[in-house]
């Protein structure tokens, strides 16, 4: 068993976890849905669980690097405007801007 970090992901026993925890679940696929959807509310949601769940060790790693890049084009689409929500316009909300250019750096620098 090891240990290299202080994280709760960050050590051999928590990475076995999450391994056996997205075993057989249809979570990722739910999620990637999310984020190429045209709704606005869903994908903010759907970034936030990622900007908290898509690293090393806790992400399935078959499918990290596609879910990072789904989810920056996401985040990329509602900073744009581009969903059917319109969630940044309706929300005029400097701080929820704010908030998803901090998702989509979050992502951006997990991607390999």
């Amino acid at each position: 068993m090891g240990t290299w970090g202080k994280q709760p992901w960050e050590n051999d026993t928590a990475a076995d976890f999450f391994g056996e925890l997205w075993g057989g679940t249809p979570i990722v696929d739910r999620v990637l849905r999310a984020l190429q959807s045209d709704e606005g509310e869903t994908i903010f949601a759907a970034l936030w669980l990622c900007s908290e769940l898509c690293r090393t060790y806790v992400w399935p790693i078959d499918r990290l690097e596609e879910t990072l890049t789904h989810a920056v084009a996401a985040a990329d689409r509602l900073l744009a405007g581009d969903d059917e929500d319109q969630l940044l316009q309706r929300w005029d909300d400097g701080e929820v801007a704010d908030q998803m250019r901090a998702y989509r750096e979050v992502l951006a620098s997990r991607r390999h």
